[in-house]
């Protein structure tokens, strides 16, 4: 287990993550979450099975080709759309915070299901990372709160918990890059059910909406992708995972910045205590 890999790979992740995160809210002033999700599943599928094709798939017994599909449509079809809706609903910075809940599931689960290490400096890391959770969640600035958009965020979260600790367990059964080429590619496979829905917004894109799809489908769903399989193979989803929750302090940053979403003093207490979180979860 290379732990210093692992967490170079996973904030490569984060990094990427956070700056599609921010050009999603973008495009998605042009077209739906859900159209957003299917189209670019069904591009980076294209790119990572062309590729797959000349290196090889792993060699799977059928139960974990099942687990496969399953990890595939649960953290692709159905996680990854949510969380858009939330970011559509809520904004960047909000949704981004509350996402950190994700690494908390995923290293309390790890750590009964698959054996990961769970000590005091994670447990403090937790508890630091759900206060600002609540504080977002809370926070609702004059206006009703969005309960629909936290609920889609919160569905995200418990998504991608379940697709990552899947992943983490077929690791030991290929190269991280067909695993996460074939669960992209069965999450894509599982979203044409909904083309019909979504192809007036595909024949309403332009040139600069597609080369902004394009784009956020490269760094997001291949590229980021990428790193977060290589991260978990070589340091587990217990260091992988948190090591990327940097992600949401970026993109909250990023959103501030570019896309002029209000900096508040919850946000504020949130980042910092978010920011703890990751550090004591680092020090453990």
């Amino acid at each position: 287990m290379n732990v210093a890999l692992g967490a170079f790979l996973a904030f490569s992740a984060a990094f990427v993550w956070a700056l599609t995160s921010v050009v999603s809210k973008v495009i998605m002033r042009l077209i739906s979450p859900l159209s957003l999700n299917v189209i670019r599943l069904i591009i980076s599928a294209a790119l990572y099975l062309v590729i797959i094709a000349f290196t090889g798939f792993p060699s799977l017994n059928h139960q974990e080709w099942f687990i496969l599909f399953i990890s595939g449509v649960i953290g692709f079809t159905v996680g990854d759309w949510v969380f858009l809706e939330g970011i559509h609903r809520l904004g960047v910075s909000k949704s981004a915070i509350l996402v950190t809940l994700h690494p908390i599931l995923t290293m309390f689960l790890a750590h009964y299901l698959l054996n990961r290490t769970l000590n005091v400096f994670i447990i403090l890391g937790a508890l630091s990372i759900v206060s600002a959770v609540l504080i977002v969640a809370s926070e609702s600035d004059g206006k009703k709160t969005d309960w629909k958009g936290i609920g889609f965020v919160l569905a995200a979260d418990t998504c991608w918990t379940a697709a990552v600790l899947m992943m983490d367990w077929l690791m030991s059964s290929g190269s991280a890059f067909s695993i996460i080429g074939l669960r992209i590619g069965f999450g894509a496979l599982a979203s044409v059910v909904f083309m019909r829905t979504v192809l007036e917004d595909v024949k309403s894109l332009d040139a600069r909406g597609w080369g902004l799809v394009f784009s956020i489908t490269f760094l997001g769903t291949v590229l980021g992708q990428y790193f977060f399989a290589l991260a978990v193979k070589v340091a587990g989803s217990s260091v992988a995972t948190p090591v990327t929750e940097s992600s949401p302090i970026m993109a909250s940053l990023m959103a501030v910045a570019f896309l002029k979403e209000p900096f508040t003093k919850r946000l504020l207490y949130a980042l910092a205590l978010t920011s703890a979180g990751i550090i004591l979860i680092a020090a453990g």
